[in-house]
């Protein structure tokens, strides 16, 4: 198949896309941007043409939409009442909808009223097919500057609320020792929370932020420098940022949820119901044999059903 990525705008990203490249199928990952604005009525306008489009993409147009449903609702946990609703719609009006687990499934059939056939579990691809891999340990943290006796977590991935990084400063706080290095990689585009975790981390001399986009070539420097992965969410239903630290064969500290527990069940030892066992998996960190894990993960990683992904994008 040709696969063409469609541009996005304000409005409209759905009728530009059906004019300029007239698919067979339209793919849509997340669609919270197309549905939710900074303000009510921007999101009710947004909302409104989103509609308009899903309807004569199905029904005029006639194209097969597929979906991959991330998260039942979105991250920042703004207009839920309307996101549910236009949210609904959209996945009733989907050919096939991709989760990643059973749980999220039985919920998504309960709450938006679908029917059970149109949605497949598949897990994600592994992301070592697309970014390289091919500097050490040692080499990555030449790079970072970052000595070879350190114990290094690793925050990776943009920086927002719903993430936990307050929680996991407060907790880093409590637990680290001199050859410890947290290093937290990845942007913030809201200045006051930036702000926030800076003040969290000025009393410590070991932790390490780099404010930016990281770019392909970079994921690997980061992810090979560390002996750990740390995402310490307060709310998730799936993460990308767990199936790449496990691509890459890392431990990973992370909430505790019907998902995780039985994805990374092999390392229980790192996984938290509440804010306050953050402390408790730092530490196990340390105790744990990483190589094994890690490999453990990586395997894990690597046994996505390539034909089950195709499949949802048969005509």
């Amino acid at each position: 198949m040709e696969v063409v990525i469609g541009q996005k705008h304000t409005l409209g990203s759905t009728f530009r896309t059906l004019k300029a490249h007239q698919p067979d199928v339209l793919y849509y990952d997340w669609i919270h941007s197309f549905i939710l604005g900074k303000s009510l009525p921007l999101s009710w306008l947004k909302s409104l043409v989103f509609v308009a489009e899903i309807i004569y993409s199905r029904y005029f147009y006639r194209v097969k939409i597929v979906h991959t449903l991330h998260n039942l609702q979105n991250h920042a946990g703004i207009w839920l009442n309307l996101e549910s609703v236009i949210y609904g719609f959209f996945l009733r009006q989907c050919h096939q909808i991709r989760v990643y687990n059973e749980a999220t499934k039985v919920a998504a059939v309960e709450r938006f009223d679908l029917q059970p056939s149109r949605i497949k579990i598949i897990q994600d691809l592994p992301y070592h097919f697309y970014y390289e891999n091919k500097y050490s340990k040692k080499e990555s943290r030449k790079k970072l500057n970052l000595s070879n006796k350190q114990f290094v977590y690793l925050f990776f991935g943009e920086l927002k609320p719903y993430k936990g990084l307050q929680n996991l400063l407060r907790a880093y706080t409590h637990i680290a020792q001199p050859n410890d290095c947290l290093v937290i990689a990845g942007k913030s585009y809201d200045a006051d929370y930036f702000a926030s975790l800076q003040a969290l981390a000025k009393p410590l001399s070991n932790v390490i932020f780099h404010h930016r986009f990281i770019e392909d070539d970079e994921v690997q420097v980061f992810l090979n420098a560390a002996d750990v992965v740390v995402l310490p969410f307060v709310r998730i239903d799936h993460s990308g940022s767990i199936d790449l630290a496990m691509s890459f064969g890392k431990p990973i500290v992370t909430l505790k949820t019907a998902t995780t527990a039985q994805l990374l069940a092999h390392q229980l030892s790192l996984l938290f119901d509440t804010p306050e066992q953050l402390d408790g998996c730092l530490k196990n960190a340390k105790s744990i044999d990483d190589e094994a894990i890690g490999q453990q993960n990586f395997k894990k990683a690597d046994t996505t059903n390539y034909q089950a992904i195709l499949q949802l994008f048969v005509v």
